[in-house]
């Protein structure tokens, strides 16, 4: 139990400094798998396929993510904050209580544009088989390849 926690803290928290996470130009990002859900219940054709995960993220005042994608689709909540959020050539701000949605097959970036942190909580369906711990972050595709529409709510 502990090793598991250290790896998924060790992939998902990433330092203040500016790094590269999978690929992706990052600052100030720090994540925590609260819950993860492997046995999908009625939806039984799904399990084995898929997993839902939700992570707690925390995004530092100054923080930021590049352009990325996601290994799956999900929703997002904010907790407290504000984040812009840049997609297909649109620019929201997030405050709490804002949620909305990513296939994950869209490239979008976000940064912390308030005076204090962000939190907010990612809803994931994810493949079934992703290694425990790592993150869902993917580097946008390069020019070319095959871009698919987010929706906002």
């Amino acid at each position: 139990m502990i090793a598991k926690f250290a790896s998924c803290l060790a992939l998902l928290c990433l330092a203040a400094a500016p790094a590269r996470a999978d690929g992706v130009d990052i600052k100030g990002f720090h994540g925590a798998v609260k819950a993860e859900l492997t046995d999908l219940g009625h939806l039984s054709e799904l399990n084995g396929k898929y997993r839902l995960r939700v992570t707690e993220v925390t995004m530092d005042q100054g923080g930021y993510m590049h352009a990325h994608h996601h290994l799956g689709p999900g929703l997002r909540c904010m907790v407290s904050g504000e984040m812009k959020y840049e997609i297909a050539g649109k620019t929201t701000i997030y405050k709490a209580g804002d949620c909305f949605s990513e296939t994950g097959a869209v490239t979008h970036e976000s940064s912390n544009v308030g005076s204090g942190p962000v939190v907010l909580l990612n809803f994931e369906l994810l493949p079934a088989n992703m290694p425990e711990g790592k993150g869902s972050i993917i580097p946008a595709p390069t020019e070319g390849e095959h871009h698919d529409h987010d929706h906002d709510h």
